[in-house]
């Protein structure tokens, strides 16, 4: 079942735009109560209390919809938590919408990369296109795979517990720094396997020996890793232009999750 909420969860948010329906305003405002009448608390108690909450409201909901009609209510309810923690942006809609405005308007479009993506570079350069794709592979990890690394191993409240910890670390509210440390540690292992996926779709070799000589490294490593790792397989050096190079760092992530989907089938059936 895990394989095939999966697979319809990723197809759905390759294909489809969910941004309208899809938002966590109302987290940030659960957050920001919870912090003021929390505040004098230590922060690691603080943060528990903002998280603990929706996840074992999850896990009760699931718990209660296991049994019931042969598993189709937890299944349903299983695909739409995972849509609904992935993102929250379209990382396909934003990333393809930024290269056609780079394309037609380079200098009015690098605020809407910076917007989606931060990045910050000043002018339409190989430094900025090289920060774009960098920050496509980041979000690729942020926004999809961990999400989807920690529901294969949890289930709903696994992606729920990631998509809560990313986005107290992204407020920078009370309790930041402890979520931003927690995040570090959730992303160690999905970052790594998402840079050895992105070895099998792109330049092994050349990706492998970036993995093998980082891969034990500590957690203020895991973005290098990863943009690493992902530079080297599309060997973004040697493409001619900038937007050629961004687009096959997007057909990149396609192949890696296309790899992905493989192994997680042969595990689901070898197991």
């Amino acid at each position: 079942m895990t394989f095939m909420i999966v697979l319809i969860a990723l197809l759905l948010e390759r294909f489809f735009h969910w941004h309208h329906v899809r938002h966590w305003r109302w987290f940030l405002n659960y957050e920001r109560w919870l912090s003021v009448r929390t505040s004098a608390l230590p922060a690691a108690l603080i943060l528990l209390i903002i998280v603990l909450p929706p996840l074992l409201i999850v896990g009760a909901i699931q718990y209660f919809l296991a049994d019931g009609w042969w598993g189709a209510p937890e299944f349903i309810f299983s695909v739409i938590v995972l849509l609904y923690c992935l993102g929250p942006d379209n990382l396909w809609v934003q990333a393809y919408h930024c290269i056609n405005a780079l394309a037609k308007d380079g200098p009015n479009a690098m605020g809407a990369v910076q917007t989606a993506f931060g990045v910050t570079a000043t002018e339409n350069s190989t430094v900025f296109h090289q920060a774009f794709i960098r920050a496509i592979f980041l979000a690729s990890h942020q926004r999809i795979f961990s999400v989807l690394f920690w529901f294969v191993l949890w289930g709903p409240v696994g992606a729920v517990l990631y998509r809560l910890i990313e986005s107290v670390n992204t407020q920078m509210l009370i309790g930041a720094t402890l979520a931003g440390r927690i995040k570090a540690v959730l992303d160690w292992i999905p970052v790594r396997l998402e840079a050895f996926l992105f070895a099998l779709g792109g330049h092994f070799t050349a990706v492998f020996a970036c993995w093998k000589r980082d891969v034990l490294t500590g957690l203020r490593y895991n973005d290098k890793i990863l943009t690493e790792c992902g530079m080297a397989a599309i060997d973004a050096d040697r493409l001619p232009e900038a937007s050629v190079a961004e687009k096959e760092a997007l057909a990149l992530i396609d192949r890696a999750f296309i790899i992905g989907l493989v192994v997680l089938a042969m595990v689901v059936l070898l197991g």
